[in-house]
């Protein structure tokens, strides 16, 4: 049987692992991000492999820098990176698009997902819906709900919200991610970026296979019939 309250625990550390990605993409860290990287525990503390390393790398490049000046470095390289034409441009569009439109087809898909998940962007969010900052806040925003569902549990709500972690990871962020993010390889210096870059493929190729995991067990369990002793 399914132990919710292990996977709700689960949900919440991808909540807030989607939830940091996504800040570290819509703007340079600095202040309280900053200090929550340098302590570390940004996935769970047993990761192992590509994600571990990942994740530790991103730590190390944070506490091994040298105080005086870091953070302004940071914001000069995210400038350069993601808000500039001539960067890494972080939308969806420039990677599925073939005429690399903004706010077109692919805006609106994603768009759409937002809406039927009732999720709304804030009046505060600056970026178009297919940003990455805001496609990742949205995977925690799922996540969160998933957690919720677990306290019940509530099977029917799970089902429908684990639905749409599948589709919308399957139809947008798993189909570009990997491209950007080896442009931000080829094209950044910084190790803090370099090493975000690592722990988004790392996590989110994680995500592809954990999702699945999780429909499989649940409709599996949905599916089991209870036969009358004779």
């Amino acid at each position: 049987m399914t132990d919710h309250r292990e996977l709700q625990t689960a949900a919440a550390g991808r909540a807030k692992t989607y939830g940091v990605l996504s800040a570290l993409y819509t703007a340079a860290p600095a202040g309280d991000l900053a200090d929550m990287i340098r302590k570390g525990g940004l996935i769970a503390e047993d990761a192992s492999g590509p994600l571990g390393t990942a994740a530790n790398d991103l730590t190390a490049s944070f506490r091994e820098a040298a105080p005086q000046g870091f953070e302004n470095e940071l914001a000069a390289e995210h400038t350069r990176l993601f808000v500039l034409p001539s960067g890494v441009v972080p939308h969806e569009s420039m990677y599925l698009d073939a005429n690399k439109r903004l706010g077109g087809r692919i805006t609106a898909g994603v768009q759409r997902y937002y809406e039927d998940a009732g999720a709304r962007l804030t009046k505060a969010c600056l970026e178009l819906p297919d940003h990455i900052g805001v496609e990742l806040e949205f995977m925690s925003f799922l996540c969160d709900i998933e957690a919720q569902f677990r306290k019940q549990p509530d099977v029917a709500g799970l089902q429908k919200c684990l639905r749409f972690q599948h589709d919308f990871l399957t139809e947008h962020l798993l189909r570009w991610y990997q491209p950007f993010c080896e442009k931000v390889l080829r094209d950044s210096s910084s190790r803090a970026y370099r090493a975000l870059a690592r722990l988004t493929i790392a996590f989110l190729e994680a995500e592809r296979e954990w999702v699945h995991e999780l429909i499989d067990k649940l409709d599996s369990e949905s599916r089991t019939v209870c036969v009358p002793e004779t």
